[in-house]
Formats: structure tokens, C-alpha cells, sequence
């Protein structure tokens, strides 16, 4: 149980006259933040708005938490729930505000949901171009005649150098820091390191555009893209190469991750 004083604290912090009016604005920050927050955030964000939907204490908008609390709620390590929260500040989304107890340690910090209209960056105005990441094209490659079935690619011929040994890179080696489990599912169509590198490196850029946290399994959206556009090639009957191969794989990592965060929108419609 709150006591009063805590009761009085947040409804300084409450800025809203409706669980509607929250529920609204809630959904609008995440629609215009489509692909930015990650599972561990909306997780965060869900298990806050939990806690500040009590209109009858007239503390709408308002959540008393400890850190400890949201990440049992969550069942999220402390520096991902740090690193959520963060995120969720950064967007303007919520603001935080910390307490002190009586034996003047520190107490629960006080999280408050900011208007819709607070924070809001003037569009086009002040604000440096940044690049379309779903319009980066991937390295033009070679044409792939048969892309289930890559050809391998001839031997270097060893040649004579008296000034010395060249070493030469072997392209065809996976990358020890992509998960076995990745290689494995590109594996069905392209046998090439340097190919699957390729696909681990849009994974990383998916990653990085959405908000995904390092230590989050990506891993489930990763294999249902390939799925999708392993099947898009087969109905579609013609050669891909690969810069269209990739741009499908990644564009459907996009869209997975857009109509999961609608979901969630949905549930507090």
C-alpha cells in the first residue's frame, strides 16, 4: 500500500483526466515509433502503464516503482530494464523522478507518461537529414544461377613468389561470432561465408534501426524472414540475385517487428 505522502507525490506528476486519454496517447507515441522499440521496451512500458492506471487516487499517468519490482515483472535483468527505461525517456514517451525515504536513502523513483504533444521535434526544421536504412543497397554480388544450389567457387592456384608468401582471405569460412543456428538456416540456399555474413549483417542493422538490446534473441524474427523470402522466390520462379534476396529478408524483419508493436498497441485500445 502507498502511503499519502507517496499518493501526493504523484498527483503532482499526473497529467491526464482519462484511462482513455492515456490509453491514446500511449498508442500514439508507439505508432510514430514504429520498428524503434524493442520486446524488452514495450515490456517495460506495458508493466508502467499497468501501475498508472489508478484513477481513483486521481494519480493517472503516475507509477510508483522500484527497479527490482519491473524487472520481477518482467523477468529482464536490471541493466536491460535500465537500458528500456532510458530508451523510453529518450522518446519523450515517460519521464522519471526519484524519492527519498524517511532514513533519507533513496526510494522508488516515480514514473509519469508525458502528453503526446510534449517533446514533439518540429519535422524537417532543425533537423539533420538522416539516411533511409531501408533504402541502403546491399554490395552488387554476383548473379546466383541456382541460389539453393550455389556453385562452389574454383580454387585458387597456388603461384610462385620468391619475395614471399600472399595469404589470401578464404571467403568461403563462417564468421565465428554468427550464432550456428543462423548459418545453419542460410545454410539452405547459400553455403558461402561471405554470403551469410551478408545476412548477419542486416540481422545487426535490424537490430540496431529497431532499438533491439544486444543480450535479445532475435534470432525467431530472423528465421521466419528467411522463411518468407525463401518461399517468395520459389512462387516466384525467376533468378534472384542477391542484393534482391537480402532486401527481402530484411524488409520482412522490418515488417514483423512493425505488426508486433501494433499488437501491443491493440491491447490497450
Amino acid at each position: 500500500m502507498l502511503s499519502t505522502e507517496n499518493i501526493s507525490k504523484m498527483q503532482k506528476y499526473s497529467k491526464f483526466s482519462s484511462k482513455e486519454q492515456l490509453r491514446h496517447t500511449i498508442n500514439t507515441h508507439i505508432k510514430s515509433l514504429k520498428g524503434k522499440l524493442s520486446t524488452s521496451v514495450i515490456s517495460v512500458l506495458d508493466v508502467i502503464r499497468k501501475r498508472a492506471m489508478n484513477e481513483s487516487q486521481k494519480t493517472l499517468g503516475a507509477a510508483y516503482l522500484l527497479i527490482e519490482t519491473i524487472c520481477k515483472m518482467t523477468k529482464l535483468s536490471r541493466s536491460t530494464v535500465e537500458r528500456a527505461i532510458r530508451k523510453l525517456e529518450q522518446f519523450d514517451i515517460l519521464k522519471r523522478t526519484s524519492t527519498s525515504r524517511k532514513t533519507g536513502l533513496q526510494g522508488a523513483n516515480i514514473y509519469y507518461f508525458l502528453p503526446s504533444n510534449d517533446g514533439v521535434e518540429m519535422m524537417g526544421l532543425d533537423k539533420p537529414e538522416t539516411l533511409d536504412t531501408t533504402k541502403v543497397e546491399a554490395p552488387k554480388q554476383e548473379a546466383n544461377t541456382g541460389v539453393f544450389n550455389t556453385p562452389k567457387r574454383p580454387k585458387e592456384t597456388k603461384k610462385d613468389n620468391v619475395n614471399g608468401t600472399r595469404l589470401v582471405k578464404d571467403i568461403s569460412v563462417i564468421p565465428s561470432y554468427i550464432p550456428k543456428e543462423f548459418a545453419i538456416l542460410i545454410q539452405q540456399g547459400f553455403s558461402c561465408g561471405r554470403v551469410i555474413k551478408q545476412f548477419w549483417s542486416k540481422v545487426v542493422m535490424f537490430k540496431n534501426v529497431t532499438g533491439w538490446t544486444r543480450n535479445e534473441n532475435v534470432l525467431p524474427i530472423a528465421a521466419d524472414a528467411w522463411e518468407y523470402a525463401k518461399n517468395e522466390y520459389k512462387r516466384d520462379k525467376k533468378e534472384w540475385e542477391l542484393d534482391r534476396f537480402l532486401k527481402c529478408f530484411y524488409g520482412t524483419m522490418k515488417r514483423i517487428e512493425e505488426k508486433r508493436v501494433e499488437e501491443f498497441a491493440a491491447l490497450w485500445t
